[in-house]
């Protein structure tokens, strides 16, 4: 299944098309191969007008963005198992600023295995790199430099149970997280999560389940201070380790009314404890819930919201005490046999409780964004798609709020 290829050149929060947590609910392919042709190579060209770059709050930094990808893929079959193998590699060049000038990659892969008895699993890897958000918040200031970021992520997952009413699942997750400026060395992480979690079919189209996962990471360099560097004569950030772990119980529901809709929900009891600071621990409820609905062939919707701490739903926040809540709303309408509409909004809020006693003031980061974008099939291998995307933030800290808009085009060919 072929990777999109960014219809903006470099990450979208540093180019203003803000993602979320419900990107599953849009696919992220315009075509599939076959058994016949189970590779693809091909190419992309886009151009793209960003109107805030650095996303400052008074401050006119527009330029032209003009990428090129490389895209390669496999899906094949051998019996019971499915490979499949997306990668994207793209060189994206700034008009104005130049020292931006970067290459990204989004590179992922999945095997599906399933043995003759009742035993089933994935294993699965993924990486990427782009520009980060040159206004991240999270008690850093904005920063004017190139600053890529690097996302990798590991899974295992294993299902006793196929086709049966009830399920047993295990599974391991690894997620790791690195930035090139060391202004953003505490936004730095790496954790894993191990879950055990027990699955009922009472009927043919709900699944009920009760989960349990457990979560040990680390802030490799957090900031806890600052030191005097006599050979520079300048205060600098002193950083330490700061380990967490993290435990939920979730209750998770799975519900198909039958092709047209689906809803899935997530009703957790978590906790989060900090090694360095207790003021950063969490203990509460939280949970998730998406809808997914096809009232026609022509019309997709899609809805999603959540509520929990910023780790766990935010790619860029980890403030003390902070409990988000985000939603996302997605829909396509195909106009024609090649020609589709689509569109998104979301919106992302967080906010801190004040504490008097050790000098804690409340704050809170309210972001929002929508989409429209307008897809082409031409044929099966070349395809054009055009988006216009803005975002903007509200924020009790004023170097943190910005408003930004992006628009551009893409062109793809993909030979099977």
């Amino acid at each position: 299944m072929p990777i999109k290829p960014s219809r903006l050149p470099c990450h979208w929060t540093a180019l203003a098309a803000l993602a979320s947590s419900a990107a599953a609910l849009a696919p992220s392919a315009q075509a599939q191969t076959d058994d016949t042709t189970p590779f693809y190579v091909g190419g992309s060209l886009g151009v793209s007008h960003v109107s805030n770059v650095f996303r400052q709050t008074k401050a006119s930094n527009s330029d032209t963005v003009l990428s090129t990808g490389l895209l390669a893929g496999l899906d094949q079959r051998f019996g019971r198992q499915h490979v499949t193998v997306d990668g994207l590699l793209q060189n994206n060049r700034y008009s104005s600023n130049r020292d931006l000038n970067n290459q990204s990659y989004t590179l992922r892969s999945a095997l599906a295995w399933q043995t003759v008895g009742r035993l089933s699993g994935t294993l699965s890897a993924s990486s990427s790199r782009a520009l980060a958000d040159f206004n991240i918040g999270g008690g850093v200031d904005p920063i004017f430099k190139k600053n890529t970021e690097r996302n990798d992520e590991y899974a295992a997952l294993v299902r006793l149970g196929v086709l049966t009413r009830y399920s047993i699942e295990a599974g391991w997750t690894h997620k790791q997280r690195d930035f090139s400026a060391a202004e953003y060395d505490r936004f730095a992480f790496r954790q894993d999560t191990g879950q055990l979690g027990v699955y009922a079919t009472p009927g043919g189209n709900v699944r009920l389940g009760l989960v349990g996962r457990h979560t040990k990471g680390q802030y490799p360099r957090y900031p806890v201070g600052l030191t005097f560097n006599p050979d520079t004569l300048k205060f600098e950030i002193r950083s330490e380790a700061d380990d967490y772990t993290r435990d939920d119980f979730d209750f998770t529901t799975s519900w198909d009314t039958g092709g047209s809709s689906s809803l899935n929900t997530r009703l957790s009891r978590s906790r989060l404890r900090h090694s360095l600071d207790n003021l950063r621990d969490f203990s509460g409820t939280t949970g998730a819930v998406g809808w997914n609905w096809r009232p026609t062939g022509k019309i997709q919707l899609g809805v999603y919201y959540a509520r929990d701490t910023g780790q766990e739903s935010t790619s860029q926040a980890t403030d003390v005490n902070r409990l988000y809540t985000s939603w996302r709303f997605t829909g396509s309408y195909a106009l024609t046999g090649k020609l589709s509409l689509n569109a998104s909004a979301s919106r992302n809020r967080s906010h801190r409780a004040g504490d008097a006693s050790v000098m804690l003031a409340e704050a809170f980061d309210s972001d929002k964004a929508y989409a429209l974008g307008l897809s082409w099939a031409f044929s099966r291998g070349l395809s054009l798609s055009c988006q216009y995307n803005h975002a903007s933030r509200d924020s009790s800290v004023p170097q943190y709020v910005y408003s930004a808009s992006s628009y551009g085009c893409t062109g793809q060919a993909i030979v099977y």
